[in-house]
């Protein structure tokens, strides 16, 4: 269905930033002193600190499309994944210690956040990426309309995709293999441009979910974006 919205063709690979691992580096803090979060959990108070009004989604805050893709049955031979999840930890910057991504909610105001926060040494965090979404349209009550999935360190992850713009066999996709990152859905708000003008707002908003993805991992101390969509 999502996949008739816009030409297979789209696949972007986008500018590099830079993000400085330096006062990371100099720290003697201990990675192992802040928990190892996967998909859910209690969140360490240092990164809470940082989250001013927001609080950790829950999975009754995703939209109804994305609580149906979590409720699927488990398929035979493949991992099951979670289309709920809120936290995850790794050395997404390959320093040695805990960085978390996070889907966050502002209960105010009924929108979400991505963050990717990368411990800065001394369980001080800094923002690598923030990406806000603001509310669904109207008829929609839950804040949250994308989805975040971790791939760890050496998992092919969405490498195995047909249009993942990295080719085979070069040191770019080999150095994305080696290291953990993190995946999130881009807004439905990108694509419903792409659906028929027929149909409801909330139908189009819902008929755009889950086509494209961001992809954040970091190279050599690098942050990287690779955009996807299949």
């Amino acid at each position: 269905m999502l996949r008739q919205i816009v030409p297979a063709s789209f696949i972007l690979l986008s500018a590099c930033s830079t993000f400085s691992q330096s006062s990371a580096q100099s720290s003697n803090s201990p990675s192992a002193t802040l928990p190892d979060i996967q998909c859910r959990g209690q969140v360490p108070v240092a990164l809470q600190k940082t989250f001013g009004g927001l609080r950790l989604a829950q999975p009754s805050d995703f939209i109804p499309v994305i609580q149906k893709l979590e409720q699927q049955p488990e398929q035979p031979n493949r991992p099951k994944i979670s289309y709920t999840c809120s936290i995850f930890s790794a050395d997404f910057n390959q320093d040695q210690q805990q960085d978390y991504a996070v889907l966050l909610v502002n209960p105010q105001t009924q929108t979400s956040q991505f963050r990717l926060a990368i411990n800065q040494g001394n369980q001080i965090f800094k923002s690598a990426i923030v990406r806000d979404y603001p509310r669904p349209p109207a008829g929609i009550r839950q804040p949250v309309y994308v989805a975040m999935l971790l791939k760890r360190s050496g998992e092919q992850g969405p490498a195995n995709r047909e249009y993942f713009p990295l080719k085979r066999n070069t040191p770019e996709r080999e150095a994305f293999i080696a290291q953990s990152a993190i995946e999130v859905w881009r807004s439905p708000n990108d694509y419903k441009s792409g659906t028929s003008s027929k149909l409801s707002e909330i139908e189009r908003f819902n008929r755009a979910v889950e086509y494209g993805s961001e992809i954040f991992y970091f190279s050599n101390g690098e942050l990287k974006t690779i955009g996807v969509a299949d």
